[in-house]
């Protein structure tokens, strides 16, 4: 904390702290008169509270340290403005007067931190280095979080408990020798991962949730059953469970640390939306819609899909797998026409052998493992090379 007092005071005597490179601070003239000292350490953009947002002066920002007036809508719109344009991109509110109630409503929308006007620039030098941290931290936390991907069905029968497990198996072995994948059974009430992958658990999902504070690697390691195919399991909840009855903070820490620990995570979601399955896929890389070519599992794909993105999910976070396509050589129903009704393209197509699929789950085995020539096999390679595409992108 020294080194930073004496930055600053060597800033008053016309040398530069030492701040992050792209500091933008958007504030009225006078309010910026009060940073003088910081010299060329930020960039300074004078704008009144009621002028539109600066965006086209805010490119290559780091941090945004921008002036705020909650009494002014104009002003709380270009703080949204700001996260939902730049959202990589921290940002520091200046108040006149902050209060509790003012604070909550600026961190509710996205503000890293807040500080008081007029700027005092040991506070405000403070702010900028911790808010710089802070970033620094998750950024590289999250790089070293394995791709977390959602299944979600479109209705019971589409096949998408088939395809999170036999994906997962896939990404594991595109990934390497020593790569394996977590699968986490998240449909509380019907879920059947476990049985499809020949596990017999002595722990559920329930001692994670129940562990609070306690959970670590060692207990996720614990209830995660190994079943010898590259892929672990955690089990949904022996017991039928309400399904809103999920602590999504507790959730997703499970996540975090099977993320750690795996180099892919899948979770299976049920069919229906709850507030923290709604949340569970804004927290994935990647969101795989299971659908079949049936009106009624494409009217139920159509209704999902324009809910997620309705709640602001982006477009190329939710891809569509079409399961159980017939092989047949005239169809009524084709993936070109499910995409024009879904109007979003298909990423993949799986085939239905509905035969070789009774006999694999029937051993509680995966079809690689009895058959590793088949065109079901060979699309399910597909689909796990397309998707590492998508995540590429989106990385």
């Amino acid at each position: 904390m020294m080194g930073r007092i004496d930055n600053i005071s060597g800033a008053q005597n016309n040398s530069a702290v030492d701040l992050p490179k792209g500091v933008h601070l958007v504030a009225g003239p006078q309010t910026l008169e009060a940073i003088a000292g910081l010299g060329r350490s930020v960039r300074a953009i004078p704008c009144g509270i009621e002028s539109p947002l600066p965006l086209g002066e805010l490119s290559g920002a780091s941090i945004v340290v921008i002036e705020v007036d909650p009494h002014s809508r104009n002003s709380l719109e270009r703080v949204d403005l700001l996260r939902s344009q730049l959202p990589a991109v921290p940002v520091i509110a200046g108040l006149a007067d902050v209060d509790i109630a003012t604070s909550r409503q600026l961190l509710r929308r996205g503000v890293s931190d807040i500080v008081a006007l007029p700027f005092a620039i040991d506070e405000l030098v403070t702010a900028i280095c911790d808010t710089a941290e802070q970033t620094a931290s998750e950024v590289t936390a999250q790089a070293r979080l394995a791709p977390f991907i959602a299944v979600l069905k479109t209705i019971g029968g589409s096949g998408a408990t088939t395809v999170a497990t036999h994906l997962a198996a896939q990404m594991a072995h595109d990934m390497g020798d020593h790569a394996r994948a977590c699968v986490i059974d998240l449909d509380l009430q019907t879920g059947d991962v476990a049985s499809y992958m020949g596990c017999s658990p002595r722990l559920t999902l329930t001692e994670l949730m129940d562990a609070g504070g306690r959970l670590d690697d060692e207990l996720i390691r614990s209830v995660a059953c190994d079943s010898k195919k590259r892929v672990d399991v955690i089990a949904a909840p022996a017991e039928i469970v309400p399904i809103e009855d999920v602590d999504f903070e507790q959730l997703m820490r499970i996540v975090t640390a099977a993320r750690r620990l795996y180099d892919v995570v899948v979770v299976d979601l049920p069919a229906s939306f709850t507030n923290w399955s709604l949340s569970t896929v804004f927290a994935a890389d990647q969101t795989l819609l299971v659908s079949t070519l049936t009106l009624p599992s494409l009217r139920h794909a159509k209704r999902q899909l324009d809910f997620m993105l309705s709640m602001g999910i982006a477009r190329s976070a939710i891809q569509i797998v079409l399961n159980r396509v017939e092989m047949k050589l005239f169809k009524s129903i084709d993936a070109g026409d499910a995409a024009r009704v879904l109007r979003h393209p298909v990423l993949a197509t799986i085939c239905n052998d509905y035969k070789l699929l009774n006999n694999a789950q029937d051993e509680g085995e995966l079809v690689g493992e009895i058959q590793r020539k088949c065109r079901f096999v060979k699309e399910i390679a597909v689909l796990s090379e397309s998707l590492a595409a998508r995540l590429e992108e989106t990385r």
